[in-house]
């Protein structure tokens, strides 16, 4: 585990502190671990891959195998990074309630004069944008976390139960991985639960979930 390191990438509108917790529980186990910082509240998608890429540019050569774990948004920035830079140590990738086939939220929201336009990450999120079966095409080995708790009112009004309240189960598996698993918590908490945090593990070690009988 000390050859490899493992980057964390955050989602829309948070932070490296958003994905603490999930940090400090591989550290325990004995990965190396780096959280990034991204523009994903007002930066688009190119903006968001520059700074990936700029953050990474330090540790290039330094381990074995680079392996990426991503919340929401950041599984589609960490795609576009790995399609823009073609890393050739790049490990295994887990992706937790990653919206592959999009979201009906955001496309909600873009129909609000001018939000799309503030918030640019939005466009990324449209049920339009191409990341079907991405994962099955590109050869990389993914694993997806989706979440099934659908929690909180906009969920609840405008998502079918089927969700964890901001994506919902078929977009987040929409991207056709290696192997996936669901997990009863909702997106904004999915990210910073110790199961989550060992299923994390166990993809990176072996390359599948530990599922239940």
């Amino acid at each position: 585990m000390h050859d490899d390191i493992i980057i964390l990438v955050h989602g829309f509108n948070r932070g490296r502190r958003d994905m603490a917790r999930l940090a400090a529980g591989l550290a325990r186990q004995g990965w190396n671990t780096r959280s990034l910082r991204l523009p994903t509240l007002f930066g688009d998608m190119d903006a968001c891959v520059g700074a990936m890429q700029t953050q990474l540019e330090e540790i290039e050569g330094r381990y074995r195998r680079v392996h990426f774990v991503a919340h929401s948004l950041g599984g589609l920035i960490t795609l576009n990074y790995i399609r823009k830079t073609r890393p050739r140590n790049i490990g295994r990738c887990v992706f937790i309630a990653t919206p592959h086939g999009g979201s009906r939220l955001a496309q909600i929201a873009s129909r609000i004069p001018g939000y799309a336009r503030v918030f640019r990450p939005v466009a990324e999120l449209l049920p339009t944008a191409a990341y079907d079966n991405c994962h099955a095409a590109s050869g990389l080995c993914v694993g997806v976390i989706a979440g099934y708790r659908n929690s909180g009112v906009l969920g609840r009004l405008f998502l079918s139960s089927h969700s964890d309240g901001r994506v919902e189960v078929a977009s987040a598996l929409a991207g056709g991985a290696t192997d996936s698993i669901l997990l009863p918590y909702g997106h904004q908490e999915i990210h910073q639960q110790q199961e989550t945090c060992e299923q994390v593990q166990a993809f990176l070690s072996k390359g599948t979930f530990n599922h239940r009988d």
